[in-house]
């Protein structure tokens, strides 16, 4: 029987729709912070193929990138060693990461390889990457003319004698989409400020270990502050006081880290008549989430993060003075609890659902004490004027090994060891008891009409009025 003739057809993606497909779902903030993710990432190989040892505390420190944005043009350029010629060759410029070893072995956030390019498409429809390694300059052009034809998917890369000040990369996008230009103008929009305020805070660790980062200006960003309020010395046993929860552990090839306590003194009722102060208070409070030193949650008060689940209250105003910060670390991006967008929880992930079942027990321990010491907040001041302000990420280290008790769940998922503090108490000075008791309806319908003359009365009104009149002739008989 003769063969059939067979034909090829087409059925790759037009560009158009490929690059509709990969930007509809990133908002234009998340997309420039793609581009930093990039810089700060390229920092950590820096390190990594260094002879010298960064500062522990300031290992980023001499870094930086510089955002620049107008109506017009984008630009980001660093210093953070540029891109090797061989990656931009293979890998750098694909759409989707075909080299998962790449950065085997750092604490990187690039996960699916598109962020460059997805945050270029975003923005508009010209860009010129130039890139400064060890090896020398280069530039990469993607033009308006390479977007419009479906078939040319190659890129040119030209050797250039321009130099960059330093070894890096710049970005410059041009011919921008109209909606993204007019947020580009801060006279009219408030999405450059909005952008900046968000640095500060998804990069708060980074830039605290030196990383220096500037939009249109000279002056760069400074960190929000995360705070959590400890004593000097930690766990030494010398009866309750005010400590953090601490819990460490090792999940799937995640290292886990989170500390709860108070960032603040409780609120005082006067306080919380106050829309301002309470406001102010409020931004402090929550649980913030980081994934290899990024936020990817900031100072959280909903379910994502275990307030009102599994037998911690919701959160409300009452609850302003705790925070915490929860820290997961690896060496494998994909195993982290991010979403694809890098700037969300994956709150379906397994390693995050072990961390959730401790982040709850650290709330409820601050929320039974504050809810402890409710009405009589000023009592707890001395206690709170011992304390020094410390860093939610320092916690655990400053605490012994020997403080620390064993997980009994999860172990088979991991290890993990937690410090649960013997928080203060207050002396009831006058504590309070329930009376209950049964009565014939009819009975207590009469008793509210002889006191109320009225005998629809709240019942437990009426159990009060008699043991009130009751405790009258009782003092007065026995005094």
């Amino acid at each position: 029987m003769p063969t059939l003739p067979t034909k090829q057809i087409e059925a790759g993606p037009t560009k158009a729709f490929f690059v509709r497909m990969l930007t509809r779902d990133i908002e234009l903030a998340d997309a420039i912070l793609d581009l930093l993710d990039n810089c700060v990432d390229g920092v950590l190989r820096q390190i990594a193929k260094s002879k010298k040892r960064p500062d522990a505390k300031k290992p980023y420190h001499g870094y930086w990138a510089k955002i620049n944005l107008s109506p017009d043009k984008f630009e980001i350029s660093d210093n953070c060693g540029g891109i090797p010629e061989d990656v931009a060759e293979k890998s750098a410029f694909m759409l989707g990461r075909p080299d998962r070893e790449r950065d085997a072995g750092l604490e990187t956030v690039g996960v699916y390889g598109i962020g460059m390019k997805r945050a270029i498409f975003k923005m508009g429809r010209n860009c010129v990457v130039t890139s400064q390694p060890d090896s020398g300059p280069y530039k990469v052009e993607i033009t308006p003319d390479w977007l419009d034809q479906d078939g040319n998917w190659t890129l040119p890369l030209t050797e250039i004698k321009a130099k960059l000040p330093e070894d890096g990369t710049r970005i410059v996008v041009t011919d921008l989409h109209e909606t993204v230009g007019r947020q580009f103008d801060d006279k009219t929009s408030p999405f450059i400020s909005d952008l900046t305020k968000e640095i500060s805070r998804l990069y708060a660790l980074i830039i605290e270990k030196g990383f220096k980062v500037y939009v249109n200006s000279k002056k760069d960003i400074q960190p929000v502050d995360l705070v959590i309020l400890r004593p000097k010395e930690l766990a030494k046993g010398r009866g309750p006081q005010i400590e953090p929860y601490v819990f460490v552990g090792d999940f799937q090839g995640v290292h886990v880290d989170l500390a709860v306590g108070f960032c603040r003194p409780l609120a005082k009722e006067k306080e919380m008549d106050d829309e301002v102060l309470v406001r102010r208070s409020r931004e402090q409070a929550g649980w913030t989430v980081m994934c290899n030193d990024r936020v990817v949650l900031y100072n959280d008060k909903t379910a994502r993060t275990g307030w009102g689940t599994g037998g911690v209250p919701g959160y409300h105003n009452q609850f302003i003075s705790i925070a915490g910060v929860a820290s997961f670390r690896s060496t494998d991006s994909m195993k982290l609890p991010l979403n694809t967008t890098k700037r969300g929880l994956d709150a379906s992930s397994e390693v995050y659902l072990i961390a959730l079942d401790y982040m709850r027990e650290g709330l409820k321990k601050f929320t039974s004490f504050t809810n402890a010491w409710k009405r009589h907040e000023e009592e707890t001041d001395e206690a709170f004027a011992k304390l020094q302000k410390g860093k939610p990420t320092d916690v655990s280290g400053s605490i012994p090994s020997s403080k620390f008790s064993e997980i009994r769940k999860h172990k088979d998922q991991g290890t993990g060891r937690y410090y649960s503090p013997d928080l203060p108490r207050p002396e009831e000075k006058h504590p309070m008891r329930r009376i209950s008791f049964a009565a014939l309806e009819e009975d207590i319908a009469m008793v509210a009409e002889y006191y109320f003359g009225d005998r629809n009365t709240d019942r437990g009104v009426v159990g009060k009025k008699c043991f009130d009149e009751s405790l009258a002739e009782a003092k007065e008989q026995l005094q």
